[in-house]
């Protein structure tokens, strides 16, 4: 473990283990931001790529419960109601992933800011 400050505005601690090493502490400027986007592009990713996997699981499922259904031969088709259900719980988590992100979650939150950053520069505060 070491303390540094290197070319690039960082200041803090340098861990160095078997597995790997680490740095904890202060980042420069124009690092920490494209660290930031960064992690926001990822947390986007995973959240799409969370719908696509509840998509195909809903799919498979519904599936292999259609032919349940049809084997078995119920006097009553039933697996219409898990569709139902499930499918209205796939629609509200389509709708977080791309709906509501866009007007209430961190991607309109941005756009407001850049909104109100620009607005105080046009008045010159």
């Amino acid at each position: 473990m070491m303390t540094i400050e290197d070319d690039e505005g960082f200041e803090g601690v340098e861990f160095h283990t078997p597995i790997g090493s680490f740095r904890a502490g202060k980042g420069g400027g124009w690092q920490e931001e494209a660290d930031q986007d960064l992690r926001r592009a990822k947390r986007r990713v995973r959240r799409v790529m969370g719908f696509y996997r509840h998509l195909s699981t809903f799919v498979s499922v519904l599936l292999v419960l259609l032919a349940i259904d049809i084997v078995t031969g119920a006097d009553e088709f039933w697996v219409h109601w898990v569709a139902l259900i499930w499918g209205i719980i796939l629609a509200l988590h389509f709708l977080n992933v791309w709906v509501f992100d866009a007007v209430l979650g961190g991607e309109a939150e941005r756009r407001m800011v850049e909104q109100e950053l620009r607005k105080r520069q046009g008045r010159g505060q």
